[in-house]
């Protein structure tokens, strides 16, 4: 892959079916940050961020499933997270008392994966590679 391209980040865009609900469940046990809305003013969007990994929010209503339930049935992550340590996130991720809903689990790709639903079924995938450093 070059370098000299010009898009610079990418960001997973979620159909939520009640914007507060969803963001404070991202801070509170995902701990992504997330800007201060006037909740009077009825936000219908907002971006959250973690350690520089966006996630779009729009509150509305779904028409499907979410990729998790695409044929043929594979767990399909509707996110997916490159991150440094796994096993910390995974404490973190304990700690604030968000279930598993699979792994951790060493892939032969050379992935250890971990993966969580947030309430809306969104299936979200946080993989620490074997050459990451």
């Amino acid at each position: 892959m070059g370098t000299q391209g010009n898009i610079i980040a990418t960001a997973a865009s979620f159909v939520v079916r009640d914007l507060k609900r969803s963001v404070e469940w991202y801070r509170d046990r995902l701990d992504f940050d997330v800007p201060e809305l006037d909740w009077e003013s009825h936000p219908r969007m907002c971006v959250i961020e973690r350690d520089g990994a966006l996630l779009l929010l729009n509150e509305g209503k779904p028409t499907g499933p979410t990729n998790r339930h695409a044929l043929p049935g594979s767990n399909i992550c509707d996110a997916y997270f490159w991150v440094r340590d796994v096993k910390k996130l995974q404490l973190a991720i304990k700690v604030g008392g968000t279930p598993l809903f699979a792994g951790p689990v060493t892939r032969r790709y050379g992935a250890t994966e971990l993966m969580v639903l947030d309430p809306d079924d969104h299936l979200l995938c946080f993989a620490q590679y074997s050459t990451q450093t």
